[in-house]
């Protein structure tokens, strides 16, 4: 498969190494295959790969970036050139190579070894980038024969089934597989409630950006791939920015199954993720839940878009700026001042002036505001609004004030004694099982499709 697109990436803006090796590749692999998979490991257990492959893997090339930083601690260092040696490359390349049983290839790239290693704050974005920008030049070579690029990672557990995805349209950007976590503790249990309630907490105030965004759950479309110039090269959080990113281009695809598993364990490998969030609950930190009364307001503010286009111009035509124009009709329309307020501090006057100067219709005006108040913004909104007026709170509090009566004012926040007090028929749930087991149900029963998809009707990619 080749597009201009993939070929002015792979010309542009890949690493060096995926151009580099590209000629020897057609030669060492000397095979097409229909999948292909990209594992970043770093410090990882020898027989990793025998946990993370599933059972039924067939015809897939398998791109292991065996990377490491050169400021990682030493003994992981070595660790990690020991988990390379074991496939005992036979030459001073970059790349080996290692054929397995039903067609299934392993593309092991040393970025781990003396003069390969990562440069200092970049980790696992530019391993995984690496590892993609390589898939991509496969996909363009026809070494690869399937446009999607799928993504793991060495502590997960991929199940049988896993390549048997629906077939997804090409305005798909990307489609991100269930997951649960393992082994289950006390500790996981909390942690994954947060990621949960985040998701479905922002699905139902009606925002484009309520998928999960871990990095062991992707399968990237490599168009769109190409549009968004590949992973941030971040030492963490990259797969947050590349989904930002990619939901602006085409639909995001909340898959049903089949479900990956991923592991509960301490790391401290980066500073978000998993393995930092264990390592925080390990030393018994509390695991607070950004306050419901927070994602009410944004559904208010996710439900403006309309409004605003219909009758803002109006009152520009009154004010000397958008800013003073916004003011006065926000006033008109009795909204809360702490919105427009946080609003503002999200520059929202500067993002409304450019929408109407560049929109020429409402679908193009809401699909701006969709792409300005993305993900990255949404979270500032959440973050602003948990400093300034809504602290977060416990699991149990928060699923109380979830339950509790809609005639409460979200003005006035309630504890949960109070709200246990007005006689709240609806059971509370204080079992982390249950409560778990009820966001998965939210989760699973959210719509298949989410994302920024306007830009496809739009022709705007």
């Amino acid at each position: 498969m080749t597009s201009s697109r993939i070929r002015r990436y792979l010309d542009c803006y890949a690493e060096a190494i995926a151009t580099e090796i590209q000629d020897d590749l057609q030669t060492a692999l000397s095979r097409t295959y229909c999948h292909v998979l990209v594992i970043p490991l770093f410090d990882e257990a020898l027989n990793c790969l025998d946990t993370v492959l599933p059972e039924d893997i067939s015809d897939t090339l398998v791109i292991v970036v065996v990377n490491a930083a050169v400021d990682a601690d030493p003994g992981a260092q070595l660790r990690t050139q020991a988990f390379l040696a074991q496939f005992q490359p036979q030459d001073q390349r970059p790349f080996s190579v290692v054929h397995r049983q039903a067609g299934t290839t392993l593309l092991l790239l040393d970025c781990c070894t003396s003069q390969r290693q990562l440069p200092p704050k970049q980790g696992v974005g530019l391993a995984r980038k690496i590892g993609a920008d390589v898939a991509l030049a496969c996909i363009d070579q026809g070494i690869v024969e399937t446009p999607w690029i799928r993504c793991t990672d060495g502590d997960a557990i991929l199940p049988k089934g896993y390549f048997d995805t629906p077939e997804l349209d090409a305005d798909v950007a990307v489609a991100i597989y269930p997951f649960a976590h393992q082994p289950i503790h006390d500790a996981i249990l909390r942690y994954e409630i947060s990621l949960r309630y985040y998701v479905t907490a922002l699905a139902k105030a009606g925002s484009p950006y309520a998928f999960q965004t871990i990095g062991s759950l992707l399968n990237i479309n490599a168009n769109h791939y190409a549009m968004v110039r590949g992973f941030p090269k971040r030492q963490a959080a990259e797969d947050f920015y590349m989904l930002n990113k990619l939901a602006k281009t085409g639909k995001v695809i909340r898959l049903k199954h089949p479900l990956v598993s991923l592991s509960s364990r301490i790391s401290r490998r980066v500073p978000f993720g998993t393995g930092a969030a264990m390592t925080r609950l390990s030393a018994h930190e509390p695991l607070l839940l950004y306050h419901p009364h927070i994602f009410e307001q944004l559904q208010i503010w996710l439900g403006l878009s309309q409004r605003l286009w219909d009758q803002l111009p109006a009152y520009l035509r009154q004010h000397t700026d958008v800013k003073a124009s916004l003011q006065a009709w926000w006033q008109q329309q009795h909204l809360s001042d702490s919105l427009l307020t946080t609003l503002l501090h999200l520059k929202v006057d500067g993002a409304l002036e450019q929408a109407f100067q560049q929109c020429r219709d409402f679908p193009h005006f809401q699909f701006f505001l969709q792409v300005w108040f993305d993900a990255f913004r949404t979270l500032k909104f959440v973050h602003y609004y948990r400093d300034r007026l809504w602290p977060s709170l416990s699991i149990e509090a928060t699923m109380a004030i979830t339950d509790a009566p809609q005639t409460l004012d979200p003005l006035q926040p309630l504890s949960l004694t109070e709200i246990q007090s007005q006689g709240n028929p609806t059971h509370l749930p204080t079992d982390l099982l249950d409560i778990l087991e009820r966001l998965r149900q939210e989760e699973q029963n959210l719509p298949l499709e989410t994302g920024s998809t306007l830009c496809q009707a739009l022709d705007l990619r």
